[in-house]
């Protein structure tokens, strides 16, 4: 496809389109199920025609895809407008669970990833794609690394620890919601839930007395 520079008319056009498309695929994966989903529906539902469509995303797969980084540049958007890392560990900890329950647990995620698992066995790349596009820890990895290197936490090995720390958090007050076992979960109990998974993070990684 054809590239403008950002202030061109065409440009925008062009993203308009891409959102529309987007848009779109979202909500027709949400409400059939990515198997279920032709190209052909997108089309007509973001009102372009199919060679339009194919011009952005030549495959199902790859708009899948730009739904979920959709999804999960929200987030990150939201997340870089916030103090997410500054303050104490407890504190830095506490606004990242805030932010990943909050991502985790919203409704239109729950859906997707119920998508996902319907998909699962047809499609066993959508699970790939969304695992390591929503679980990523990198910066996480890193903030704990500088951690240690400042003597503030015994963090042996960070992307371990990281990954751990996501897992905690999520754990079974998501996998409930996102398999209908049980309602999401009060702003209360979110709450508890984080400044339990934050105590227990820091007890594991303080620094012992030699």
């Amino acid at each position: 496809m054809r590239t403008w520079s950002e202030d061109h008319p065409k440009a925008r056009l062009l993203e308009r389109k891409h959102e529309a498309i987007t848009a779109a695929a979202r909500e027709l994966f949400l409400q059939h199920g990515y198997a279920n989903t032709t190209m052909e529906m997108v089309a007509k539902h973001a009102g372009v025609s199919i060679m339009t469509l194919y011009r952005h995303f030549s495959r199902k797969d790859i708009l899948f895809e730009a739904v979920i980084q959709h999804l999960c540049a929200q987030q990150a958007n939201k997340n870089a407008r916030e103090t997410l890392w500054e303050g104490r560990p407890s504190e830095v900890l506490q606004k990242l669970g805030r932010a990943r329950l909050t991502f985790a647990l919203n409704p239109e995620e729950v859906a997707l990833y119920r998508v996902i698992l319907g998909a699962l066995e047809q499609f066993p790349e959508v699970g790939r794609m969304y695992y390591h596009l929503t679980q990523k820890a990198e910066r996480l990895s890193s903030y704990l690394q500088e951690l240690a290197q400042q003597g503030v936490l015994h963090v042996p090995d960070p992307p371990r620890s990281a990954l751990a720390f996501v897992s905690l958090l999520q754990g079974q007050i998501v996998e409930r919601v996102r398999l209908g076992v049980s309602p999401a979960p009060t702003e209360e109990e979110i709450e508890q839930h984080i400044d339990h998974c934050v105590t227990l993070f820091l007890q594991a990684h303080q620094i012992k007395p030699s």
